[in-house]
């Protein structure tokens, strides 16, 4: 039993949580903010997850009615590092985005950490967002809005399931994909 689809092979057990979903949700969530230049920061290619988080962002401009701009996309490597680097990248941009939608947290905490050394602050003069709510995401300055991925009920089904192919049971459900939660905080809210 696997968590996460590796989009190669379904002939395996998995959960995952759908992060297309996810993105979408975040994605909605900035144009419903008034956001319409918004960039991502993408993990490697090669992680099966990418291409559901980045599918689902598409998706979101696409039900938005906004332009999927190339010059919106960069690429990280899950670390603060990456995020940092990848949102001086954004705002050395002519026309910079007004939100970034990074594909981790730590990413997401890289790019904040950005924008406060160019003296702008997330939340208020562009809107940071992340994926997977680690336990930092509440404690930074601001609080990151991020996508919960429910780690513990992962985990429980994962053992369900694997307890039930030991003993040989059928399984309810060879593949589950687990809704995320949008979990709105002080980095992607405008304060009037």
């Amino acid at each position: 039993v696997a968590f996460g689809c590796s989009g190669v092979s379904d002939s395996y057990p998995y959960i995952d949580v759908d992060g297309a979903a996810g993105l979408r949700r975040v994605v909605k969530h900035l144009v419903e903010q008034g956001h319409q230049r918004i960039a991502i920061i993408l993990p490697p290619r090669e992680l099966a997850f990418a291409a559901r988080r980045f599918e689902g962002y598409l998706e979101g401009l696409r039900q938005a009615g906004l332009e999927a701009e190339e010059s919106l996309r960069v690429e990280g490597n899950l670390t603060p590092e990456s995020g940092y680097a990848a949102a001086l990248r954004l705002l050395d941009q002519a026309r910079p985005p007004t939100a970034i939608a990074a594909c981790n947290d730590l990413m997401a905490i890289g790019a904040m950490q950005a924008l406060q050394t160019q003296g702008l602050e997330p939340g208020r003069d562009m809107a940071v967002t992340g994926f997977d709510d680690i336990p930092q995401a509440a404690r930074t300055t601001p609080p990151l809005t991020t996508v919960r991925q429910p780690i513990y009920q992962i985990g429980r089904q994962a053992l369900e399931m694997l307890i039930q192919t030991l003993r040989h049971e059928p399984l309810d459900e060879l593949h589950v994909l687990i809704e995320p939660e949008l979990i709105v905080r002080e980095s992607s809210v405008r304060r009037r």
